[in-house]
């Protein structure tokens, strides 16, 4: 059992020449897609493991293994090479030699921690955090991972496509740094390319840099492979992960997640985080509380009705539980922005603010409500509160009036007609002599 488990191993970092001498000595078919291959020796080992064809994948691995450590003593190492911006299959393309496959190491698996991210609800680990492993000199790196999809979750994927083509249930792809001592955001290595079974996935494109020679910036995102994936039969799928190696490591993992609305994130954040009037009321008090040191008692507070997101009326106020202003933000702005550009900080203090530490306030909620016309609330010292409203009354202009004139093209009009011109001033030619 053993050894089929390592023949296995062997077969899927094996390339396309090996998988095909390897077919063809078992007497099986050697023509298809490399994914196709893998399968047919994968089942090959499982239905038919002799000891002539553990040998066989033995001698295959090992040769593949002493054949690179010779060359790369004998080779130094390749300069990094220069891609066309926005086209991962370009990076793919412009590749002089296939580098080897490999399946990662489990050495870190479970150890690295993702941010969670509000918009996508974990439903299953289809592959836990698995370093991407270097296994060649070369500058572009190769990694093949494969996972098999249960009956549940392939249902899951096809019901979760609704009728205007949006898929709520996704196998999302997040890469990360290899650090296990904070928890990470997602961070694409340098040349990112990714190919599920043999097809290149496309994914978020990215800002391009203005300095020659440097890496564009990306918008690090998941990756969804979904339309790529085998929902028809119960076969693996395999994913492949191209990046550029420059020192720096970095863990794949796949998740099947289930995506949330900006609705659905507000529903539940007025369902289930709604901070009581009284609690904001106390806060209150302690910020206009007398204390002894003070030379200055503070008897009101003004505080804006006004989102400075969106520049209206606060519709959903809100604020973290970090924050220490009263000062609320829209939540349904808040949210909608942190879904095009997810970076969950505060407006007001421009602190973390993340979707877990949001609370709506039901003392400005309250407030909202009963005076609609008010931009501004001034708060006392007792907690109570008075709505301060906008000027409305027309500013007084200060400046000289004018007439205005209106002259139409008549007959009567003196100022056109040149008989009832008068001349106001005397002619003097200045060509006599004097």
């Amino acid at each position: 059992m053993a050894e089929q488990s390592a023949a296995k191993n062997m077969i899927l970092g094996f390339r396309v020449s090996e998988l095909q001498v390897l077919l063809g000595f078992a007497g099986r078919n050697k023509s298809g897609l490399k994914h196709e291959l893998v399968s047919r020796a994968l089942q090959l080992v499982r239905n038919n493991c002799s000891s002539e064809i553990l040998k066989k994948i033995q001698d295959l691995h090992a040769h593949r293994y002493s054949t690179r450590s010779s060359n790369a003593q004998c080779q130094q190492l390749p300069p990094a090479p220069t891609f066309p911006l926005h086209s991962s299959e370009a990076a793919l393309n412009a590749r002089t030699s296939v580098p080897n496959c490999h399946t990662g190491k489990a050495d870190t698996k479970s150890k690295v921690r993702l941010t969670k991210l509000p918009f996508y609800e974990i439903l299953d680990d289809l592959m836990k955090p698995t370093d991407l492993v270097p296994t060649t000199s070369e500058r572009i790196q190769e990694n093949q991972f494969s996972f098999t999809l249960t009956d549940k979750q392939r249902e899951q994927i096809i019901s979760g496509c609704s009728k205007n083509g949006v898929q709520s249930i996704q196998v999302q792809l997040r890469i990360c740094h290899s650090d296990t001592e904070f928890i990470q955001d997602d961070q694409y290595p340098p040349y990112l390319s990714i190919k599920v079974n043999s097809r290149v996935c496309p994914f978020t494109s990215y800002f391009s840099s203005n300095k020659p020679g440097v890496e564009p910036k990306r918008p690090c995102r998941p990756i969804d492979i979904t339309p790529l994936l085998n929902l028809t039969s119960r076969g693996a799928n395999y994913l492949n992960i191209f990046w550029g190696h420059f020192a720096k490591r970095y863990s794949a993992v796949l998740y099947l997640v289930k995506q949330h609305i900006v609705a659905e994130l507000l529903h539940k954040l007025q369902a289930n985080e709604t901070r009581a009037s009284e609690i904001s009321r106390e806060l209150i008090r302690k910020k206009l509380r007398l204390e002894p040191d003070n030379d200055v008692t503070t008897t009101g507070l003004r505080v804006s009705l006004m989102c400075s997101l969106g520049k209206m009326r606060l519709s959903v106020p809100c604020r973290g539980i970090t924050c220490t202003h009263l000062q609320c933000f829209d939540a349904a702005l808040y949210i909608q922005m942190n879904e095009k550009k997810p970076t969950w900080m505060c407006p007001v203090c421009d602190k973390p603010a993340p979707y877990e530490l949001l609370f709506v306030d039901q003392l400005f909620l309250d407030i909202l409500k009963e005076c609609e016309d008010a931009t501004e609330v001034q708060f006392k010292d007792d907690g109570s509160w008075i709505p301060i409203k906008p000027d409305k009354q027309p500013q007084k202009n200060s400046g000289p009036q004018y007439s205005i004139v209106e002259l139409e093209d008549t007959g009567n009009n003196q100022f056109t007609d040149p008989a009832n011109r008068k001349s106001d001033m005397d002619v003097i030619d200045l060509t006599i002599d004097c």
